[in-house]
């Protein structure tokens, strides 16, 4: 009787670890302040859209995150194709990108395209692509550009490094290019605030934001965890704008 009760109960035990037992999600990331930034030593990423997952998303979904990163983009697409990762913590959506990866229904982030640009650089504002024509732009390797930005006569300098924008942005300051692209403004006065605070000018482009998501690899994994993030982010997305103003704030 004893030996069939301690049975039962042995089992009992396994299924109910086994019920609240937490899955971790492996989420890949690039630098991209002030909404996620990689850390020295291998301490976990920081920044609004790190707090947003940690806070919010990953409790609700009952998952622990291990922070995958930072990856340059196109080795970021290759782990998450392969399923080496979870799901991509900030992308912009074309169709060659929905090849690989399933998007969530909601969009967390609008970013608006911008260039920044050196303080005593002539432009101060952009109103169509001839005021950029003939610019020399760095940018990611692999990234979504505007297309505004991409029919206009610049020439392109694409950086392959998880530190691109710093990277570009230290081209620019030492007049290499003449400015650096990126879909959202504000990460680049996020980046610049941090290694040349005053010395560049940020414009925003004429066009529409771009809706900017999580997506997740269309693995079984992935496919189970977008199913567990669309009804916790369509519900908390606009959470994110108090978590940015936090790190804008304090820069």
């Amino acid at each position: 009787m004893f030996k069939r009760f301690f049975v039962i109960a042995v089992l009992l035990a396994v299924i109910l670890g086994a019920v609240g037992a937490q899955q971790t999600i492996r989420i890949g990331y690039f630098d991209n302040g002030p909404y996620v930034l990689g850390q020295p030593g291998g301490k976990p990423p920081v920044g609004s859209a790190v707090d947003y997952w940690n806070t919010i998303v990953a409790p609700a979904m009952n998952v622990k995150v291990e922070w995958v990163g930072p990856t340059p983009m196109l080795r970021l697409l290759n782990q998450v194709k392969s399923g080496d990762v979870d799901a991509v913590l900030i992308v912009a959506r074309n169709a060659e990108r929905e090849k690989v990866m399933s998007y969530a229904a909601t969009p967390f982030i609008k970013f608006q395209p911008g260039i920044a640009v050196l303080k005593d650089n002539a432009l101060d504002v952009v109103k169509n692509q001839d005021d950029i024509a003939g610019m020399r732009l760095g940018t990611s390797e692999g990234a979504i550009v505007s297309d505004f930005v991409k029919s206009a006569k610049v020439t392109w300098d694409n950086v392959s490094t998880a530190t691109w924008m710093a990277d570009c942005l230290t081209k620019a300051a030492n007049k290499r290019i003449d400015g650096v692209f990126n879909l959202g403004v504000v990460g680049l006065q996020y980046e610049a605030s941090q290694g040349y605070p005053g010395k560049f000018k940020f414009l925003a482009l004429p066009v529409p934001g771009t809706d900017i998501y999580t997506a997740f690899s269309r693995t079984d994994r992935g496919a189970a965890f977008l199913k567990l993030y669309d009804p916790v982010n369509t519900k908390n997305a606009s959470a994110m704008d108090a978590l940015t103003r936090k790190y804008i704030g304090a820069n």
